[in-house]
C-alpha cells in the first residue's frame, strides 16, 4: 500500500466514525477529483458532482489563465471530494460550526491533500459551494499559499462561476456606482469581512469583489488576468502586479476603481 492510500484510508476511518456502521465509503474517479460517499444508492447524483467539479475547474482555470502555466490535480493529486451522509454527520466529524454547509482545505491535517467536505442533499451545493472551492483551491495554486492577497480578490475569484452572482452584482451595482454608495478599493483591499455583522456590509462586499474580479477578466483578457497571478506569484504585490500586468491600462488601485465604476455605470 502506498503512502497516499495509507492517508487516506486513515482519513475515511477517521470521518466514518459517527457514520452508520454499514456504510462503507466508496469513491469514483476523473481527471482532476475523486469523490468519496457512502451512500450508494445515491451514484447518480454523486456522478453529477463529479461532472460538475471537472466543468469547474476547466472553465475557471481557463478564465483566471491558470491553464497556460500549470496542469495539476491528476493522478495522485486529485481534490478529494467528501461527502457526508447528512448534515449532523459533517458537523460532528468536522467540528465546523452548525451554519456550514462545508469547506475546502488546501493541506488537510490528515490527509496531506486539497479536499472539499460537504454533505449529502446540499440544496445549493453543486451550483453555490463546489464553484466556490475550486475556485479557492485553483487560485492558490496559481499564486502560491504563503501569498498574501486582499480578502475581496480571494473571494471575488471563488464566486466566478456561483450561479447568477455576477448578473446579481450587475444590477445591484450600478445603482450604488451612480449616487457613489460603494465601497471604495482602497478600503475593501484591507477589509476582513468575515469580522462584518452589517448584512448589507457583507452583501456589498461579496458583489463588489466578483463584480471587479469579473471586469478584470473580461475588459483585459484571461492572458492578462494570468500574468497578474503570476506576478503576485513572484512577490511583486498587489498594486506592483497590477502594473507590470496592465502596464497602462491600470497602473494603480485608483486607476482600476475608476475604470470599473466608469464600467458598471454604463
Amino acid at each position: 500500500m502506498d503512502l497516499s492510500r495509507l492517508f487516506l484510508n486513515c482519513f475515511i476511518i477517521f470521518f466514518a466514525a459517527g457514520a452508520e456502521a454499514s456504510k462503507v465509503w466508496q469513491d469514483i474517479k476523473d481527471s482532476h477529483f475523486v469523490v468519496h460517499y457512502n451512500f450508494k444508492e445515491d451514484l447518480p447524483a454523486v456522478r453529477s458532482v463529479l461532472r460538475k467539479a471537472e466543468e469547474y475547474y476547466t472553465k475557471i482555470a481557463q478564465q483566471i489563465g491558470y491553464s497556460r502555466y500549470r496542469n495539476f490535480w491528476t493522478w495522485d493529486e486529485r481534490v478529494k471530494i467528501i461527502i457526508f451522509p447528512d448534515q449532523e454527520t459533517f458537523i460532528r466529524n468536522t467540528n465546523q460550526p452548525a451554519w456550514s454547509r462545508g469547506y475546502a482545505e488546501s493541506d488537510s491535517s490528515l490527509f496531506h491533500s486539497r479536499i472539499i467536505v460537504t454533505y449529502r442533499q446540499e440544496e445549493n451545493f453543486l451550483t453555490g459551494l463546489l464553484p466556490h472551492e475550486i475556485g479557492h483551491l485553483i487560485l492558490k495554486d496559481f499564486v502560491g499559499f504563503s501569498t498574501s492577497l486582499p480578502l475581496w480578490f480571494e473571494e471575488g475569484v471563488a464566486q466566478l462561476q456561483e450561479s447568477n452572482k455576477k448578473e446579481l452584482a450587475g444590477r445591484y451595482l450600478k445603482t450604488l456606482a451612480k449616487s457613489r454608495q460603494y465601497i471604495p478599493l482602497r478600503i475593501l483591499m484591507r477589509w476582513d469581512i468575515r469580522k462584518e455583522s452589517d448584512g448589507q456590509k457583507v452583501k456589498i462586499f461579496y458583489l463588489e469583489s466578483v463584480s471587479l474580479v469579473d471586469f478584470m477578466i473580461k475588459t483585459y483578457g484571461s492572458s492578462a488576468f494570468g500574468n497578474f497571478c503570476r506576478n503576485l506569484r513572484e512577490g511583486k504585490g498587489f498594486e506592483g502586479s497590477l502594473k507590470s500586468a496592465y502596464t497602462v491600462t491600470i497602473n494603480s488601485v485608483e486607476n482600476l476603481e475608476k475604470k470599473w465604476v466608469e464600467h458598471i455605470s454604463r
